[in-house]
């Protein structure tokens, strides 16, 4: 059989991982348009900050493509541009050609950058992969002042990365809150208020509506609200989108990302998705969408390696998990943690802004956990998360879950037997 890998990051690795563990002769070819190292994209603004080498970044031995006898073509021209499902082959943007039996198409996510802002002027990047991380860190002896568009998780990285290095930094947001995919208002502003100690300034409902250039390099940002900000360096961090142009004109389901079933197997019984180029069934949401997260990818890139190599694998679905240091604050969430229509809800909440602690927990009708967010303190992080999983009733000690002592003990006490011993025998994800 002869599988056909396009991606090489998190969700091809663990593809390739599963699919040796059940067979070690099937031919394995992997296609990557990026000729670097297996290396993690979530430790990219640690490396530009100076916390870490390259050598840090890799999370797999630079010969485990050769350990694993996977044929790796890589760099520029193995880009993939087309697929032809009846011939079940995929071009590359050199002219070859590879055929497959099944094909995995793991070919992440990209960055989004506002359609107003140069991509190719000097001095503005974005913080995706590692070309850019090094790009941006040729640039910094030039630069006193930045400007990062977007809250997000890369915008909050890559602000704090620069502020580090003492370069006068701005992060320049449309709505109410940073971190919104993450966090509610009150965290944010326990967030924002930790951002500004250390300089960092966080510009709300502001938009930019120009960017300034001079000699072909960027010098400054038009806002709405604020005028002019001046800088030498503008990253662009207002989210990602999956890498879906492949299947244009395939016929695929291709709603957002790439519509899979609980095997991973897209509407097309060869082809296989995952990562963040895919949509899968969300526990908390219960319906399908794309969780953009290096956890994910991985769970679902080993699921879909078995069961290309047939070892029927039910992935039963995603919980879309973030978790982020801003200096000595942990942050987490899971789930639906800020639902549009609260009404729908029930919230227990924690709130100690003084003490730089916000909890939350959502619950639903259902008295099932929805949501989670947790700033501060994280010691029941990993209960909270395994009554999500297990879909667990936690109406007998709900005004208890953002209490410091809520641990397992608090779940044995006022679960009665039979409650328990479902959730002890329930199968984790």
């Amino acid at each position: 059989m002869n599988i056909l890998i396009i991606g090489n990051s998190a969700a091809g690795t663990a593809a390739i991982e599963a699919i040796r563990h059940q067979d070690k002769r099937c031919s394995v070819v992997q296609l990557s348009d990026e000729a670097q190292p297996l290396y993690s994209r979530c430790l990219l603004a640690y490396y530009l900050s100076n916390a870490t080498d390259e050598k840090g970044l890799l999370f797999r031995d630079p010969d485990f493509h050769e350990k694993m006898n996977v044929a790796l073509h890589a760099g520029p021209g193995f880009r993939a541009v087309g697929l032809d499902r009846e011939q079940r082959a995929v071009l590359c943007d050199n002219g070859q050609r590879f055929v497959y039996d099944r094909l995995l198409i793991a070919t992440g996510s990209s960055a989004k950058l506002p359609k107003h802002v140069p991509a190719h002027m000097g001095g503005v990047f974005m913080l995706r992969n590692l070309a850019d991380a090094r790009a941006i860190k040729a640039k910094l002896p030039s630069v006193k002042r930045a400007v990062v568009l977007g809250g997000g998780l890369i915008g909050i990285k890559a602000a704090t990365a620069l502020a580090g290095l003492g370069i006068k930094t701005s992060i320049v947001v449309r709505s109410n809150l940073i971190l919104s995919q993450m966090i509610d208002f009150d965290a944010s502003r326990i967030i924002t208020r930790l951002l500004e100690e250390k300089g960092i300034e966080v510009m709300y409902q502001t938009q930019a509506l120009e960017v300034l250039t001079r000699h072909g390099n960027v010098t400054g940002v038009e806002t709405d609200t604020n005028g002019r900000l001046e800088c030498e360096l503008l990253i662009g961090a207002k989210g990602v989108q999956p890498n879906t142009q492949l299947l244009e004109g395939t016929g695929l389901d291709v709603p957002w990302g790439i519509r899979t079933d609980a095997y991973l197997t897209t509407s097309d019984p060869t082809i296989f998705a995952a990562g963040d180029v895919a949509e899968t069934f969300d526990l908390t949401l219960e319906t399908h969408t794309v969780n953009a997260l290096w956890t994910c990818a991985v769970q679902q890139g080993r699921a879909a390696g078995l069961n290309m190599v047939g070892k029927q694998t039910v992935y039963d679905g995603t919980i879309g998990m973030n978790s982020l240091n801003v200096y000595d604050t942990s942050i987490i969430s899971f789930g639906v943690s800020s639902p549009k229509d609260e009404s729908l809800y029930r919230m227990e909440i924690l709130n100690q802004p003084e003490l730089g602690v916000y909890k939350k927990i959502v619950i639903g009708h259902d008295n099932r956990i929805k949501g989670i967010i947790l700033v501060g303190h994280m010691e029941n992080a990993g209960v909270l998360l395994s009554l999500i999983r297990k879909k667990t009733d936690v109406s007998s000690f709900q005004d208890q879950l953002v209490s410091d002592g809520f641990n397992f003990g608090t779940i044995l006490k006022h679960s009665d037997p039979e409650e328990m011993e479902r959730y002890l025998n329930r199968r984790l994800v």
